[in-house]
């Protein structure tokens, strides 16, 4: 049988061997794809990352992503890519479980998985606000046949919440992990065009955690008195109104 004749690197045009690898470009561009994770490494070795480490651990009990797990892990919202202000900024920084801090990272690298291919076609926004800000009626008004919508009330009734909006404590850290699982699913290859992310993400931090690369924010900064009025007029359950306060109090905080 014929064999196939052997192709030429796109690199330099040397015939590639059987493997299908130029055996100059190939070693090099390993060299330099290690070599930028290097480059990178130094931060963790730095003398002060250790102890701001145990300071964001010990601050934080809780894993921020939500999923209700102690935390082990200390996450950098913004990857610093060996930029020294970002690596030992402490708003910078937050407390993740493991699992969470990989799901989190697959997004932002743009993989899911090993070998995957990078996802560059998908339109995602994600739109935030207090309760009763209007955030759901946002998306329904633009999102299309096919679009993927991810929303936290919409994945507690799908995991046996009996209710719209109060849902049960125990389901917490299902609903969390379920929402993760679906952003970090985005950064592997599909066929959905657009996606909608809703949350509530009354810090810029939060946004930044939640929002893949690339994704575009819309904040839903609808006026407090008004939420309140549509919590009353829908009967919304006893805490939404004093979580309305709440995302407006952190919310202006976070804008100075």
């Amino acid at each position: 049988m014929p064999r196939r004749p052997a192709s030429r690197c796109t690199a330099c045009g040397a015939r590639r061997d059987s493997s299908g690898r130029c055996p100059t470009c190939q070693p090099a561009r390993t060299r330099t794809s290690g070599q930028k994770r290097a480059d990178w490494r130094w931060v963790y070795d730095d003398k002060r990352w250790a102890p701001l480490r145990d300071q964001v651990l010990s601050e934080e009990a809780l894993c921020r992503a939500g999923c209700g797990r102690p935390p082990t892990v200390v996450d950098h919202i913004r990857p610093h890519r060996g930029d020294e202000q970002l690596a030992f900024d402490r708003a910078n920084l937050q407390a993740m479980c493991k699992p969470c801090h990989d799901s989190k990272t697959a997004v932002e690298t743009g993989f899911a998985g090993h070998g995957m291919r990078r996802l560059t076609t998908t339109t995602v926004t994600l739109v935030c606000g207090p309760p009763c800000s209007g955030k759901t009626t946002y998306v329904r008004d633009r999102a299309e046949p096919g679009d993927l919508v991810v929303d936290w009330d919409a994945l507690a009734q799908a995991l046996g919440s009996p209710h719209p909006w109060d849902h049960p404590a125990p389901l917490t850290p299902f609903i969390a992990e379920a929402r993760d699982a679906v952003t970090a699913r985005l950064g592997r290859s599909h066929g959905v065009e657009r996606a909608w992310l809703i949350a509530t993400a009354p810090r810029n931090a939060d946004r930044q955690r939640l929002a893949p690369a690339g994704a575009t924010v819309v904040v839903l900064a609808t006026d407090e008195d008004e939420c309140v009025r549509r919590a009353r007029q829908d009967s919304r359950p006893a805490g939404t109104i004093e979580a309305i306060e709440s995302w407006w109090r952190i919310h202006r905080a976070d804008q100075h």
